[in-house]
């Protein structure tokens, strides 16, 4: 079992599937045809579904003993930039330790499904198996968007829950953060430096923004933090403005992110958003101001009593709870319906130069969900 990880494993590190819109890469088309055509050896009915120049996902049904049963499985096939690494497509084994750009974050994962595939095909399982491949998870998860909204629309009933194959250090995902993505534009009125009676400066009312952005972080730790997941927090993204060093700026602009928690009340965070506002409307200068969210993920509990729960609890009695920071597309699963939890392999440098997945931890985890499935 180990060979066989390392050399399919080996051969998913190879193929740069580094993510196009957030780094520069070539996306995820050359690992989705890879991945199509293994499945296509087993003989199963593998589908790619292009949603955009570049981007795609991959899709199969394992059919099991009783159709009117199903699982999904998933994971994604783009990954995060390779600056920094010196050989980030070539697997390195030392010790139990595999390296490479992917091994980790979560080529390890398609290994595990898709040897997972290799072992039902030959042995029906109880219901069948959907077998998910995204991308675009570590930008806007717009493969999971297409695959909920397209695909899996015509899937009835739903599958009885969905396991997102992330890296977990073995333990259960059993919830994870949210975020929400704000901006806030000043605008003023340009003249010269020597001028600044004919101008309104833009940059100086951020001032109260960044005040007002602080209290609200300071507050956020006063609350009672969730139990897995800890304490909501914010952070300062980017500021913008000015043009030239003797020009008062016409227009300044900062972003920033929320993590969020379950149950958070949208009520709240508008009225952390307006709290901006008029922070930046009562510094005094004659200024405008806009704000916006634009972009928001929601956060994610799987429910106490969920089917998919139990059965991994069941099949993986040694593993941990665990609240997630991170968001992770098994939100968007969750919001179609679907229960979901995340369990994957143990490693380190996720988004690093130094990433690697453990050996022994990949075959664990086949071993584990072989098991549920079995059990379902």
């Amino acid at each position: 079992m180990e060979k066989q990880f390392i050399s399919l494993l080996s051969r998913l590190v190879r193929i740069n599937s580094v993510n196009s819109t957030l780094s520069g890469g070539p996306g995820e088309q050359e690992l989705a045809e890879y991945v199509r055509h293994y499945l296509q050896q087993l003989n199963l009915p593998a589908e790619i579904h292009t949603i955009a120049p570049g981007r795609s996902n991959v899709v199969t049904v394992i059919p099991g003993s009783d159709r009117n049963r199903s699982l999904l499985l998933n994971s994604h096939l783009d990954t995060v930039g390779i600056e920094g690494m010196a050989d980030p497509f070539t697997l390195k084994r030392e010790d139990d330790r595999l390296f490479g750009r992917g091994a980790y974050d979560m080529k390890g994962s398609i290994a595990v499904m898709l040897l997972l595939a290799g072992y039902f095909v030959e042995r029906r399982p109880p219901l069948d198996i959907l077998l998910t491949f995204v991308a675009d998870e570590e930008d806007k998860s717009v493969g999971m968007e297409y695959l909920v909204g397209r695909w899996l629309a015509d899937i009835t009933p739903l599958p009885l829950g969905a396991i997102f194959l992330e890296p977990t250090e073995e333990g259960i995902g059993m919830s994870h953060k949210g975020f929400n993505w704000y901006e806030l534009e000043v605008i003023g009125q340009a003249a010269h430096g020597s001028r600044p009676e004919e101008g309104i400066d833009a940059i100086l009312p951020l001032r109260s923004a960044l005040d007002e952005l602080a209290g609200i972080q300071d507050e956020l730790l006063q609350r009672n933090p969730d139990p897995l997941l800890g304490h909501a927090s914010l952070h300062g993204s980017i500021i913008e403005g000015g043009t030239e060093l003797s020009v008062i700026a016409n227009r300044s602009r900062l972003q920033w992110e929320r993590r969020t928690l379950p149950g958070e009340s949208q009520a709240e965070l508008d009225l952390e958003l307006e709290r901006m506002v008029q922070a930046v409307k009562k510094h005094p200068g004659g200024h405008e101001v806009n704000a916006r969210k634009f972009f928001t993920r929601q956060p994610y509990r799987v429910p106490d009593d969920a089917r998919i729960l139990k059965l991994l609890q069941k099949a993986s009695p040694q593993s941990n709870p665990l609240g997630l920071s991170f968001w992770a597309d098994s939100a968007l699963a969750a919001q179609a319906g679907i229960p979901s939890v995340l369990f994957g392999p143990a490693g380190h440098g996720a988004h690093a130069v130094d990433e690697w997945v453990s050996l022994k931890s990949l075959v664990r985890v086949y071993k584990v969900l072989k098991e549920l499935i079995e059990s379902c």
